[in-house]
């Protein structure tokens, strides 16, 4: 049988007013995390701005586009904070970054990996001086960025597949869209 006798709290229990802090804490930061919005900006307004935290999150700014169509990246708006580009391939979304290596030069890459292509997750964030592979946790240094092909690293923008001048790098459509099918499932959750 059963024993179906309910135990009563003693009149004299006091209430633990930490336990209420507590779970009130709780309570707010499950919320903030639920409903704030992702990256927390509110708007995407067409201009290039930089991530200057150290561990930079792969929040793009939509890719500014010339006359042909190519895009364009301001040098003077490049430092060793990557900045997150991203452009629309014929409805295809192609993420691209820059960022300025210890030397100096600025260095551009696809963002995404060339070993996890296909992951939604195969996008670099920057943490410090490395990239890291959102997919497979592999680290890339920044010094490294557009210098080696093949492997766990941001698809590179060599020299010779770019135009730099003195005031901006122009990297060409027909580029990014010939690497579109690289990002068919990126950022796809």
């Amino acid at each position: 049988m059963a024993n179906n006798k309910q135990r009563k709290k003693p009149a004299n229990q006091k209430v633990n007013p930490l336990m209420i802090g507590a779970v009130a804490v709780a309570a707010i930061a499950v919320s903030l995390v639920l409903f704030a919005p992702e990256g927390g900006s509110t708007a995407n307004n067409n201009t290039n701005s930089s991530n200057t935290s150290d561990t930079a999150d792969s929040a793009a700014s939509e890719a500014v586009l010339n006359e042909d169509g190519d895009v364009v990246i301001n040098v003077a708006d490049i430092t060793e904070n990557a900045v997150f580009y991203e452009y629309d391939s014929n409805g295809t979304t192609v993420g691209l970054f820059a960022v300025m290596a210890s030397d100096g030069t600025i260095r551009t890459a696809l963002n995404t990996c060339q070993v996890c292509n296909g992951s939604p997750y195969a996008y670099f964030e920057q943490q410090g001086n490395s990239f890291e592979c959102q997919n497979c946790g592999n680290l890339f240094k920044l010094d490294m960025i557009e210098q080696e092909r093949g492997g766990c690293n941001p698809v590179p923008i060599t020299g010779d597949e770019k135009t730099v001048t003195d005031t901006e790098i122009i990297i060409p459509a027909k580029l990014l869209d010939d690497n579109a099918g690289r990002f068919t499932n990126w950022k796809k959750f």
